[in-house]
């Protein structure tokens, strides 16, 4: 008798030029996502300040969570940066995990479950060039 399960496989891509300038280029239109945001707020509280149907309350709690908004997509910008920085900082050939997807396995007594579970797929440059188990 076997039974068919789902097992995690590990996602790993060899580092190349090419996957650190699309990783990179992501990073950067993430970046440039948080700086729209910040002037879409910017936008948005002076239309708010025009707006004289704000008593001076409402303006104070409007500016505080502005300011919030604000300083949490700058920390989010800072932890972009710091994340461009190492990318450029991977090594030619390592190998980096990217993620994890979930496939089936059949199960029969007397496998090794630990084997069965050690499973990982890398790719270099969007192709499958290993599929590693055990």
């Amino acid at each position: 008798m076997t039974l068919t399960v789902l097992r995690p496989i590990t996602i790993k891509a060899r580092v190349t030029e090419g996957l650190k300038a699309k990783m990179t280029a992501e990073l950067r239109a993430g970046a440039a996502t948080l700086d729209e945001e910040l002037q879409q707020l910017d936008v948005q509280v002076k239309r708010a300040q025009l707006s004289a149907q704000l008593s001076p309350q409402q303006q104070m709690e409007l500016r505080r969570a502005v300011e919030y908004e604000r300083a949490r997509r700058l920390e989010q910008k800072a932890e972009i940066d710091a994340r461009i920085k190492d990318v450029a900082q991977l090594e030619l050939g390592t190998e980096i995990v990217q993620g994890s997807v979930q496939g089936p396995i059949d199960v029969g007594v007397g496998n090794d479950w630990d084997a069965m579970m050690r499973v990982e797929i890398l790719l270099e440059d969007g192709q499958v060039v290993a599929i590693r188990e055990g």
